[in-house]
């Protein structure tokens, strides 16, 4: 299945990046057309946010990566970005402009009626329920009764964690939030992903095999082993190899795999521009590969890494509130069969301030260090999960 060149949909952006080949093209499948020459789809309202909502989850990675040296990260930027969008809504003027700020929105690019309008298409076009593919989005307000705090904190903890138990198939465990006596409201945005591989894996060729978390430590993981063809390239500019794995219904998942000591050269280097440096040079090409199984999951407190937003709305049956918590957590688990992954955002309103915020490699090869995972939703554009794995043990 030719996966959908999703960023080819923002021709501004491609029309402006060039880069020179990197890969030999003799290796290359003859057949696998380049992507200037892809037919393009029709735009769709979402499209317009593909670029920044990138932007924004690179950034907020870095952020989090300065945060937890040398541990795994796990995050929805589609989950985290909606949540905070639906804050737009009902919000006064000044109020929107610092949150779209936050964002990464330039409203000389885009207006603000357009990123509405993208975000709502985006949270209509997210869900997908076919035999190959499922994906679930949704979000809901837990609202005071009147017009100060929660008047049961104990009782709206316990609802709130039975809602994402629910939504989520309890693939997150327990969500453990207290909520501060005067939260006046919460937010929850919650995504389940359940994608098979489009070329599995076969079980029985899987075996323990050594990953090297670091320079000094290996532990031992399930390698899974397949020959097949991918998309697949070495990047000698930024010292990396990416992989794309497609799934049988509407997304697809690249790993990039940095070479040693070059991991926070990649970091740095992730742009919505490398994404389409790296589509433009992927090439099909026959894989004879082990690749390690996976399972972690990661919590962030995401008010003490994202910009400064305050928002005083008027939302919804409230008086004016500001964002005090915002808490993310995500799992995910990769196997022969596919991926499997969940994520909840939580967003805690109060009246009070805002807090103080604190050589390329042979296509037969062992991925046994730690890497980069990215999933997308391809007719969206949207960058459903976006982690580092360190240790596939968790």
């Amino acid at each position: 299945m030719e996966a959908s060149r999703w960023w080819l949909l923002v021709p501004a952006l491609t029309a402006v990046v060039h880069c020179p080949a990197l890969v030999n093209q003799e290796d290359s499948d003859p057949i696998d057309p380049s992507p200037l020459d892809s037919p393009a789809r029709p735009a769709l309202p979402c499209h317009k946010l593909s670029v920044n909502n990138i932007d924004f989850a690179f950034n907020l990675y870095r952020q989090l990566a300065l945060e937890a040296p040398g541990e795994n990260i796990l995050f929805s930027p589609a989950s985290v970005s909606l949540a905070l969008a639906m804050l737009l809504f009902g919000a006064p003027a000044a109020s929107r402009a610092q949150l779209l700020e936050g964002l990464g929105f330039n409203l000389t690019m885009v207006s603000e009626a357009e990123i509405q309008e993208g975000f709502q298409d985006l949270l209509l076009r997210l869900p997908v329920q076919d035999p190959w593919l499922l994906l679930t989005v949704g979000q809901r307000w837990f609202n005071s009764l009147g017009l100060g705090a929660i008047q049961d904190p104990v009782g709206a903890q316990k609802c709130i964690h039975e809602y994402i138990e629910k939504q989520t198939q309890g693939k997150l465990g327990a969500w453990v939030e207290l909520l501060r006596n005067e939260t006046a409201a919460v937010l929850v945005n919650h995504m389940l992903l359940r994608a098979g591989w489009a070329r599995p894996f076969d079980p029985g060729a899987t075996s323990l095999k050594d990953f090297f978390v670091d320079e000094h430590r290996a532990v031992q993981v399930p390698m899974m082993k397949q020959k097949a063809r991918h998309r697949f390239l070495h990047d000698p500019e930024l010292q990396c190899t990416v992989l794309q794995m497609d799934h049988a219904g509407n997304a697809t998942t690249f790993f990039i795999f940095p070479n040693r000591g070059k991991l926070a050269q990649l970091e740095d280097a992730l742009l919505p521009e490398t994404l389409i440096k790296w589509d433009s040079l992927l090439r099909t090409r026959e894989l004879d590969f082990h690749f390690p199984k996976f399972s972690i999951s990661s919590t962030s407190k995401l008010e003490l890494v994202l910009p400064r937003v305050i928002v005083w709305g008027d939302l919804p049956g409230q008086l004016g509130r500001n964002i005090s918590k915002i808490t993310h957590r995500a799992a995910m688990t990769l196997d022969e069969e596919g991926s499997e992954a969940a994520a909840a955002t939580s967003i805690q309103l109060t009246p009070r301030p805002h807090p103080e915020l604190n050589p390329s490699p042979p296509p037969g090869t062992e991925f046994n260090r730690p890497f980069l995972v990215m999933t997308f939703h391809t007719e969206t554009g949207s960058m459903l999960f976006l982690g580092k794995i360190v240790n596939p043990l968790g």
